[in-house]
C-alpha cells in the first residue's frame, strides 16, 4: 500500500472527520503497543480505509479516548482503541511496508531501504507468527511480481495481476470466515481487494513515469505502450496514454464501488463512501492532471 488512498476532506462531516482521525491514530497506538515505537514511522491512509472498511460491518461501537500524543504534544485527539479490524489492518501495513524495504533495497540498493529493513526485522518475525498465511501469500505474490518485472514484461494486465491478487488476500479479513462464514462477504471483500490492488498498480505506474524513465527502471505503461524518447518526449508519451490509463482506472473504481454497494455496513458508511466517491476519484484526477500535492491534499 503506496498512501494513494484517502477521503475528501471538504465532503467529510465534522463527526467523520474525528473519526476517521481516531482510526488513524488507533492503528498507529496498535503498532506502538505490538510492535514497538520505530514501525510507527510506517504509517498510511491506505491501511485506514482498510480498518474503516472492515470495521463498517461489525455493529460494536468504537471504544473511543481522548488523548495527546507526543507527535501532537499540544492537541487533544480522538483514539479508537481495542479494535481487532485495526489491529489487522496495522498487521496488513506493517507487512507490506517491510516488503517494500526489501524491494527497494533489491531495485535501487539504496542505504535507507537496508537499514529500515533491518530495524524492521524483530517487526516481521513478529507478523510471521501473528499473521502467518498471509506472510506466506504476501511474499509468493510479490516474487512473482519481481520475475515479471524483471522479465520486462510487455502487458500492463499481466504485470498487474500479481499484486491485485496480493491485495485480494489482505482485503480477505479472517476473523469474518472464522466468526461468522459469511462465505458472500468474504467473496465480496477479495474482490474488492483485487480491483484496490489494480487501481494502485496501475496510478503509481503513471505517476511514476518520468522517474522511471530517468532510472531506467521497468514501467508496465512505457513497456506496453512503447515508449522511445527519439520520437516523442515524455508529456506527449503520457498524454498518449492518458485516455486508456484514465478509463482503466475508472472502470476499477466503478467494480470497488458496485461491490461495496452490496456489503452491510452497521457504521462507518458516510467515510466509506466519501473515500470511493470523492477521495479515489480526486487522487485519480490529481494523478492524471498531475496537480501538485501541495495545491490538493486536504486531508493533511
Amino acid at each position: 500500500m503506496l498512501g494513494y488512498i484517502k477521503p475528501d476532506k471538504p465532503e467529510l462531516k465534522i463527526k467523520e472527520f474525528e473519526l476517521y482521525g481516531g482510526y488513524y491514530c488507533g492503528i498507529c497506538k496498535s503498532i506502538s503497543k505490538r510492535y514497538g515505537q520505530l514501525p510507527r514511522m510506517t504509517l498510511n491512509y491506505d491501511s485506514v480505509f482498510l480498518a474503516v472498511l472492515l470495521a463498517g460491518m461489525n455493529p460494536d461501537l468504537e471504544h473511543i479516548e481522548q488523548e495527546r500524543c507526543f507527535v501532537h504534544p499540544f492537541k487533544i485527539r480522538s483514539i479508537v482503541y481495542d479494535n481487532r479490524e485495526i489491529d489487522y489492518a496495522a498487521d496488513m501495513l506493517l507487512l507490506l511496508a517491510y516488503y517494500k524495504l526489501k524491494d527497494d533495497l533489491q531495485d535501487e540498493k539504496s542505504m535507507k531501504a537496508a537499514i529500515g529493513a533491518l530495524l524492521m526485522k524483530g517487526t516481521f518475525k513478529k507478523l510471521i507468527a501473528n499473521v502467518p498465511d498471509k506472510c506466506s501469500h504476501v511474499k509468493s505474490k510479490l516474487e512473482a511480481l519481481t520475475q515479471l518485472e524483471t522479465e520486462g514484461c510487455t502487458s500492463l494486465d499481466r504485470a498487474a495481476e500479481p499484486f491485485a491478487k496480493l491485495m485480494e488476500e489482505v482485503f480477505d479479513y479472517p476473523e469474518f470466515q472464522v466468526l461468522t462464514n459469511q462465505s458472500e462477504v468474504s467473496q465480496l471483500l477479495r474482490r474488492i481487494g483485487y480491483h484496490i490492488g489494480k487501481w494502485i498498480y496501475l496510478i503509481d505506474a503513471y505517476d511514476d513515469i518520468e522517474e522511471n524513465i530517468k532510472s531506467n527502471a521497468y514501467n508496465p505503461l512505457l513497456r506496453q505502450f512503447s515508449y522511445n524518447s527519439s520520437t516523442e518526449t515524455v508529456e506527449e508519451f503520457k498524454l498518449r496514454v492518458r485516455e486508456r490509463t484514465e478509463r482503466n482506472l475508472v472502470l476499477y473504481l466503478a467494480e470497488i464501488a458496485n461491490c461495496c454497494g452490496k456489503l452491510d455496513f452497521r457504521k462507518n458508511k458516510g467515510i466509506i463512501e466519501n473515500i470511493l466517491y470523492f477521495g479515489l476519484m480526486r487522487k485519480t484526477e490529481e494523478i492524471l492532471q498531475e496537480k501538485s500535492v501541495a495545491e490538493s491534499d486536504h486531508f493533511e
